[in-house]
């Protein structure tokens, strides 16, 4: 009997134990070929995935070393962040490395972007932008008095759609904000109007009539709740609750000449006015924290605000960062090549995005000092307005629109 051959189903069992024994995966691999592989895939899969397949993944990609090189990679020789980040925020490198990964991907690449231009609707300069549900829809206001809803294409052979509000106030429309699915419109003509975002277009259903002497010059939301604040040419800073009356819930006046800008958190909100300061108004306490002067050249003419940091653009196109952890001081200060004043800035964290009266857009990153990624020339002369949402950049000048986004793929 022993000097039988064994069966073919004992050969067949014999040679997959074999294969079995001689099988790896990625779990048997040393970390640093681990590594390796992973140096060769996007921090989006990284992240969202293989890092949620097994425990070991998990604990092998936690580790925050790993997101500083991947950054210092992509950005060498420089700091970032800018200022330190909160020390409770475990996502902080892994989703600021995907975020600084997409928006290099997405600017380097000139053929990542498609340019939409909406035109031929508002005949004057487009002071007020606002994109809203994702990117999908533009909000314009313009000096002719109209209010604009655009609808954007969401398909590759979709058009542009829109609805027009002819005459939506009596003066220029100077600013606009959103307060979940409504929209609020400040105006020369003294008022703000509340409208209702809906499938056919803009309703409107509210008028705060502002008892000020002159011009409103900008409007700001708080991301956390339903309030809002309006400035004033007369030095004036009103704020309002969206759910009470038509009367403010504070009245200030923080500056000694027109309010021009402003941002809101849900502690404080940030003034920049012609009188070359940036005010701090602690929304709790209502009283005036402190008053910055941020240049004795030049007048602040636009911010964007953050729980970790403020970018402030001044008139002389430099770039000023103040510390919320520092009691709001100016601690940073950057050149921006732009060579007229900045008159819109973004910040996210993967990149830093202004928009100057020189017609031109730059993207930056968000490192100490700024790298530069592209320059956009816009078709509509000196730019008025810039909004960023969702990877969808909106910019507006005199009577037109250009939209980059990136490319739809079907």
């Amino acid at each position: 009997m022993c000097d039988e051959e064994p069966s073919l189903e004992q050969k067949e069992d014999d040679h997959s134990e074999k294969d079995d024994r001689q099988t790896i995966s990625l779990l048997d691999l040393p970390i640093e070929i681990f590594l390796h592989i992973c140096s060769f895939l996007d921090a989006p899969t990284l992240v969202h995935n293989l890092c949620l397949v097994c425990k070991q993944f998990y604990q092998i990609l936690n580790d925050d070393l790993l997101w500083k090189v991947r950054i210092s990679q992509i950005w060498p020789k420089t700091d970032y962040p800018v200022l330190p980040p909160a020390e409770d925020d475990e996502l902080f490198w892994k989703l600021s490395c995907v975020a600084i990964e997409k928006q290099a991907s997405l600017w380097r690449n000139e053929n990542s972007m498609e340019k939409l231009s909406l035109t031929n609707v508002q005949y004057s300069t487009i002071d007020g932008l606002l994109l809203m549900h994702d990117g999908k829809i533009c909000i314009s206001g313009a000096r002719d008095r109209s209010l604009v809803c655009w609808n954007l294409p969401v398909e590759e052979n979709d058009h542009v759609t829109y609805t027009c509000r002819d005459f939506a106030h009596d003066g220029w429309i100077w600013d606009l904000t959103a307060i979940d699915n409504k929209v609020y419109s400040c105006s020369w003509d003294r008022s703000i109007k509340a409208w209702a975002l809906t499938p056919t277009g803009l309703f409107h259903f509210k008028t705060y009539e502002m008892i000020v002497s002159g011009a409103l010059l900008c409007v700001a939301s708080c991301p956390d709740l339903p309030v809002f604040a309006t400035g004033s040419f007369c030095k004036t800073v009103l704020v309002f609750d969206s759910r009470a009356g038509y009367s403010p819930i504070a009245r200030y006046r923080p500056h000694q000449r027109a309010v021009i800008r402003l941002a809101m958190s849900s502690n404080h909100i940030l003034s920049a006015s012609e009188d070359r300061t940036v005010s701090i108004w602690d929304l709790r306490a209502e009283k005036t924290m402190k008053t910055i002067t941020i240049s004795k050249e030049s007048f602040p003419m636009s911010m964007s605000m953050h729980k970790d940091l403020i970018y402030v653009g001044d008139s002389s196109a430099k770039l000023h960062v103040l510390d919320p952890k520092k009691d709001f001081e100016p601690v940073k200060c950057y050149e921006t090549e732009h060579k007229k004043g900045i008159t819109g800035v973004h910040f996210t964290p993967g990149c830093v995005i202004t928009s100057s009266m020189d017609k031109t857009v730059r993207i930056s990153s968000p490192t100490d000092p700024p790298q530069h990624l592209t320059t956009l020339t816009c078709g509509y002369g000196e730019i008025a307005s810039i909004d960023y949402l969702n990877g969808v950049l909106a910019v507006s000048g005199t009577e037109g629109i250009e939209i980059w986004r990136p490319r739809i793929i079907t």
